[in-house]
């Protein structure tokens, strides 16, 4: 007779989908979504802590083996437990891998009035010095702490501005890091307006990925995004784009959403939906953004989506919404404070890139002979453990990990609600796509 006893993890999302499917995910555990049909949907609904296994075969008139070999399987990414002991998601004792943002060069060649960047324009790009200093370091950490991994993301400014410089640098510093065991990435952060072939070359050959800020199609982007000239980026921006991915260059978008583009978001939509590169969609930090009208444009471009999913589309892979995680879920939001931070064109170390022309003294510059940047990180800031009581109880804690550490209030993330509604969305329009998938393989 089987008296075991199964439990539903208290951070079990088990949702309907439609006519004949449902989905469930554990939000505490990675990768553990998972499409249901009809009956097993029901099994997952009548595990209620109390009643063994026995009991609900015979409630459900299922074979008693079949129905605990299917509860051990869901058991796997713990969307059950046979006691009441669930997984926590635990940092690491130590980084095994680093991820710095670098601020190559204070110019830029677009005149951005909502650009973050205090010293804007007020100098030139590293210098040798620097970069020399930034290698030495990094094969530094490589050596004393057994980091195996480093990705640097080159910013600014515009850093192919300084593209004659850091084509110089990457191979050295790749070379130098495999040689020590250790792999090294790196992309551009860029407003992709200064493109050649060059470029592309070179990216080819050593793998270099380019993060293109983009704030609309067309008027909605030139508004913002412009030269100081006064004539708007968009039409570069769209051909170079169009170069990358006809090239098979790695290249995804981040729109930073704000009450000047979020009615063009159904429009942007669709079109990176027809490029079919990666996207994600941030929230403004820092002021005020009209909530029925941001809850009105992103439903219809969620609506975009779903039916984009229907033709094909590979939502998982190409959509991220803020600093959300929903599959690989996070002990926090980014790298800051643990495995990663910021580095000024100087060479001062901050927690985050958006501290850069801060009027205060860095505690650390990477010129400090007595801490490696693995030290530097754990001496520097720590914002990133700072949550609510709310984000620590919270059944989606894993997922959203309180958004980002330096625009908390009272220790949570401003688009809280908003949250709140897109996680179910998010693993909504997730099961659609298992669903589409499955029945193309029938």
């Amino acid at each position: 007779m089987n008296t075991l006893i199964p439990y539903r993890s208290p951070e079990l999302l088990l949702n309907p989908v439609t006519d004949g499917f449902a989905y469930a995910v554990n939000c505490s555990f990675p990768n553990s979504f998972r499409l249901l049909n009809t009956r097993q949907y029901e099994i997952l609904r009548a595990v209620n802590g109390v009643d063994d296994i026995l009991t609900i075969a015979e409630q459900l008139n299922i074979d008693n083996d079949t129905l605990e070999k299917f509860l051990r399987l869901l058991h796997k990414t713990e969307l059950i437990a046979f006691d009441h002991h669930f997984s926590v998601l635990q940092k690491p004792d130590r980084p095994k891998s680093l991820n710095f943002w670098i601020h190559t060069t204070n110019a830029c060649n677009l005149g951005c009035s909502y650009c973050y960047i205090s010293t804007l324009n007020t100098g030139k790009g590293m210098t040798e010095a620097v970069r020399q200093q930034l290698r030495y370091k990094l094969l530094e950490a490589v050596k004393s702490k057994g980091i195996r991994h480093i990705r640097l993301r080159l910013a600014g400014g515009e850093p192919l501005g300084q593209f004659h410089v850091w084509k110089l640098f990457i191979p050295e510093a790749r070379k130098a890091l495999a040689d020590a065991g250790c792999r090294f990435d790196a992309g551009f952060v860029t407003n992709l307006t200064l493109l050649n072939d060059e470029i592309i070359s070179f990216s080819k050959e050593y793998e270099i990925g380019f993060g293109v800020s983009l704030d609309g199609v067309e008027a909605t982007h030139d508004v913002t995004r412009s030269f100081r000239s006064g004539c708007g980026s968009f039409g570069i921006v769209d051909d170079n784009l169009r170069k990358l991915i006809e090239e098979g260059v790695p290249v995804s978008v981040n729109t930073v959403v704000s009450n000047l583009n979020l009615t063009g978001l159904p429009d942007l939509t669709r079109y990176l939906i027809a490029l079919d590169i990666p996207f994600r969609y941030s929230i403004v930090r820092g002021e005020k953004i009209h909530a029925e009208l941001l809850d009105e444009y992103l439903s219809a471009s969620y609506t975009i989506m779903q039916e984009a999913i229907a033709s094909g589309w590979q939502f998982s892979k190409r959509f991220q919404f803020c600093d959300l995680k929903p599959n690989e879920l996070g002990f926090q939001t980014c790298a800051s404070g643990f495995s990663g931070g910021a580095i000024y064109v100087d060479g001062s170390f901050k927690y985050c890139h958006v501290q850069f022309g801060e009027k205060r003294d860095s505690p650390h510059t990477i010129f400090n002979e007595e801490l490696d940047l693995v030290d530097m990180i754990a001496g520097g800031e720590h914002h990133e453990d700072h949550k609510s009581d709310d984000c620590k109880t919270c059944r989606y804690r894993s997922v959203c990990t309180s958004g980002c550490p330096v625009y908390r209030i009272d220790g949570k993330d401003p688009q809280c609600s908003l949250y709140h509604s897109f996680i179910p969305k998010y693993y909504e329009l997730q099961a659609m796509e298992r669903l589409r998938i499955l029945q193309s393989i029938r």
